[in-house]
């Protein structure tokens, strides 16, 4: 079954398959996939993952991928685009949202796997599920922004388990990460607050002096602590001009940028073309 239409942001498939089901490469759609039974293995950007009863998989736009089953398998996928949150008008809630994504979309250390999730959190995602497929499927009054609110709160709990696995704070002595390791994710995870990111807060968050947190972050990476957090920004910056219909005002403000001009010089000296110049180049080519 599918129902919905793209063009207010949100699909919904339900069906059952018992052969190789194959998606739509290039599709500029974030999906849920959530297996309701059977086995088999979902291959991702050509890496395979075993699937279950229960599995839950966030396929993000563009991500090649099909499903193998190894006996009948039954999934839903909730497809969605920014359009669907472009009614929240209220800036920290898109702002919320798009830091949530853009934190599972983009953080190097996550390969294509299932979801990892608490017990509790996998059941509240699977109640969500199903209060989703009643909600579109009764359309009673308001149901699209319960649908939205629902989509969202989804999202954050993708999101925090991500956190909870990544966060240095949580990382176990067992994990043996490099140091560098953890200083990259808790950038990319702090990257939308300024102090957390300062030299001297990283320094005396992982125990270091401030040169010493500079030479070994120099050395692993091959770029300087203040390189590499404006190249990140650069690169949330391309995923808001494909994926969102934010300004380029409204990208430099939320990322930190001083200003418009400041945004597109960097963007420029990175990319040689300015954000409108890109963004121009993606509709063109869409």
């Amino acid at each position: 079954m599918k129902t919905g239409a793209f063009h207010e942001g949100f699909l919904l498939v339900e069906e059952v398959i018992n052969k190789r089901s194959p998606s739509n490469y290039r599709h500029n759609y974030f999906q849920i996939l959530y297996i309701k039974y059977g086995k088999g293995i979902i291959t991702i950007n050509e890496i395979e993952v075993l699937y279950n009863e229960g599995s839950i998989f966030l396929i993000a736009p563009e991500d090649d991928y099909y499903i193998n089953p190894n006996s009948q398998t039954c999934y839903t996928a909730f497809k969605f685009t920014e359009i669907l949150f472009s009614s929240k008008s209220s800036l920290p809630d898109r702002e919320h949202w798009l830091h949530n994504i853009e934190h599972i979309l983009h953080n190097p250390n996550i390969m294509p796997r299932e979801c990892q999730l608490s017990h509790d959190d996998r059941k509240r995602l699977w109640r969500i599920h199903d209060f989703i497929i009643d909600e579109y499927k009764s359309k009673d009054e308001f149901y699209w922004s319960i649908i939205t609110n629902a989509i969202t709160t989804t999202l954050s709990i993708l999101a925090r388990s991500i956190i909870k696995t990544y966060n240095p704070n949580d990382v176990k002595p067992t994990l043996n990460l490099k140091k560098t390791d953890q200083i990259l994710s808790y950038i990319r995870t702090h990257v939308y607050e300024p102090e957390q990111v300062k030299i001297e807060h990283l320094a005396a968050k992982f125990n270091m002096s401030p040169a010493n947190i500079v030479t070994l972050f120099k050395k692993e990476t091959g770029e300087s602590i203040r390189q590499y957090i404006i190249n990140y920004k650069l690169m949330l910056v391309k995923y808001r001009l494909k994926n969102t219909n934010y300004t380029i005002s409204e990208i430099s403000y939320e990322l930190g940028f001083t200003d418009e001009s400041h945004l597109t010089k960097s963007f420029k000296k990175r990319f040689h073309k300015t954000p409108k110049e890109y963004r121009k180049e993606l509709v063109e080519h869409s």
